[in-house]
């Protein structure tokens, strides 16, 4: 709507300059340009004048009545002892051909086009009979050129519209595979944090036991049960807060298999080998004590990394290193590379997934190429997130 409006604040200003020129031709002499004669009442002359220039102002948004206006008045025999062959009014019928052109399609432009036909057929009638075609024949060039280049520029805008649109709604199903993509890692990471939890409930009502069994024989030994249980009780706490930020799935329930760990990173590592992709390991610190949720979620994104490596890369050598520090943990899996197909291996729904576990644990997460065309995967977890 905008642009419209811009191009009717155009027209109206060509249509206030042929006016004007007109204008001055009928009232005050000849043009030093063209130097046209002009005969007869000047009133009478310059009404019919502003016949012909008023409909450039809005035959963009009243094709039809443009067109009827300033081609009725084109065709209508000169009025004895009067000329008005003035060149700014041959552009003007011109121009107001090519505006109704740009704004017409199916019947309404069969219409338009019909119109144009008869503003010129009807004043050469008699010479048409004659056979005398060269008199108008320039004028029938230009009326033909300026329909057809209002034709052509109204496809390409079409054209270009249609373009847009099917970019907006590509960019719109883009965003909604992206949306449906986080919303299934978070179901799939909270049914892990959902597993992770019962497991420290199970063990809860485990120590809870042998400590009710310890208080009837030997009271002294119950202190260790309850201690353990305090631990996983606040383990359990931490891991409940953090799956109430995510949306829980409701497929099928997961096996009671055990969760993966950092201290089984050795069988993930052995099967990336026997994928044909070698994969070195470095490990400073232990990672026998980490909390369950952040040790699961540092395993899922050392695996979502290689993953990604193995099928985007070109097998090369892969650096997993693991570093345990007092209040965080560090993992990073750098991949020399380079990219077998262009694209960049932290690319899609993986990343989504890395960067939804750290978020979860209050950590961060940076990943990217490296200088040597591969891509090196970063993730910091707080042990003590919760």
């Amino acid at each position: 709507m905008a642009r419209f409006w811009r191009s009717y604040k155009i027209d109206i200003s060509v249509a206030a300059l042929f006016t004007a020129i007109t204008q001055y031709e009928i009232w005050i002499g000849p043009s030093p340009i063209f130097n046209e004669p002009v005969v007869g009442s000047h009133p009478s002359l310059s009404l019919l004048a502003l016949g012909f220039t008023l409909p450039v102002a809005f035959t963009r948004a009243l094709p039809i009545p443009g067109l009827v206006i300033a081609l009725t008045l084109w065709s209508l025999p000169p009025s004895p002892g009067s000329s008005l062959s003035l060149f700014a009014i041959f552009l003007a019928v011109v121009l107001v051909v090519y505006l109704a052109a740009t704004r017409t399609s199916g019947r309404i432009a069969i219409v338009a086009a019909a119109l144009v036909v008869l503003g010129q057929v009807v004043p050469d009638f008699q010479e048409l009979r004659r056979g005398d075609l060269a008199t108008h024949f320039g004028e029938w060039v230009f009326f033909a050129l300026a329909w057809v280049l209002g034709k052509t520029v109204r496809f390409s805008k079409m054209r270009g519209d249609r373009l847009a649109l099917q970019a907006a709604a590509l960019e719109q199903r883009r965003d909604s595979d992206v949306q449906m993509a986080l919303v299934d890692e978070r179901a799939r990471i909270a049914r892990e944090l959902h597993d992770v939890v019962a497991h420290s409930v199970s063990l809860m009502v485990l120590q809870a036991g042998a400590a009710r069994q310890a208080l009837d024989w030997q009271p002294g030994r119950a202190r260790e049960p309850l201690l353990a249980i305090e631990a996983a009780g606040r383990e359990a706490m931490g891991e409940l807060r953090r799956m109430l930020t995510v949306l829980r799935g409701h497929g099928e329930v997961d096996g009671l298999a055990p969760q993966p760990s950092l201290r089984h990173l050795d069988v993930l590592l052995g099967q990336m080998r026997a994928a044909g992709m070698p994969v070195r390991l470095a490990v400073n610190g232990s990672v026998d004590d980490l909390p369950k949720g952040v040790d699961l979620s540092a395993y899922r994104i050392i695996q979502e990394a290689l993953t990604n490596s193995l099928k985007h890369s070109s097998h090369s050598a892969v650096d997993v290193r693991i570093r345990r520090m007092d209040d965080a943990i560090a993992v990073e899996v750098l991949d020399a590379g380079p990219s077998l197909n262009g694209n960049e291996p932290g690319v899609g729904h993986g990343l989504i997934g890395m960067r939804e576990r750290s978020v979860l644990y209050g950590g961060k997460l940076e990943a990217g190429p490296n200088r040597d065309g591969g891509f090196d995967v970063k993730a910091t977890l707080p042990l003590d997130a919760g």
